[in-house]
């Protein structure tokens, strides 16, 4: 009998660049700097990412003019880079979310339709 092999499971369900709203949405509620940001994404948005590929990310959108940040003099300890959220950004922002409406719509659709075909109690 040959030996059946079982493939490693892919995970669909990481959405690339989601980073990118969510620190778009931190950012419309109020200024933050990296670490504030990188605490936020956990909390806020369930969204954990390294550091220092948040100021890559950071440095992208600036450039993007989605954001723009400036150095706020801390009279103990370094100074930080203090990031807000662009009119550019909000609009962005607003085209995210929508974009993101439409995904949930067809990803709901998706579940709907294998839960109809695969429900054996187990949920996806």
């Amino acid at each position: 009998m040959p030996k059946v092999t079982i493939s490693k499971p892919r995970s669909f369900g990481n959405v690339e660049k989601f980073i990118e709203p969510c620190i778009l949405l931190l950012l419309s509620k109020d200024s933050s700097h990296g670490y504030g940001l990188m605490d936020g994404l956990g909390k806020h948005c369930g969204h954990n990412v390294d550091i220092g590929n948040l100021y890559r990310t950071l440095r992208k959108m600036e450039k993007n003019k989605w954001i723009v940040s400036d150095w706020q003099k801390n009279k103990i300890g370094p100074d930080k880079r203090t990031y807000k959220i662009s009119p550019n950004g909000v609009t962005i922002l607003h085209e995210a979310a929508s974009s993101l409406k439409t995904a949930q719509r067809l990803l709901s659709r998706f579940r709907n339709g294998y839960n109809r075909i695969y429900d054996n109690g187990v949920t996806v």
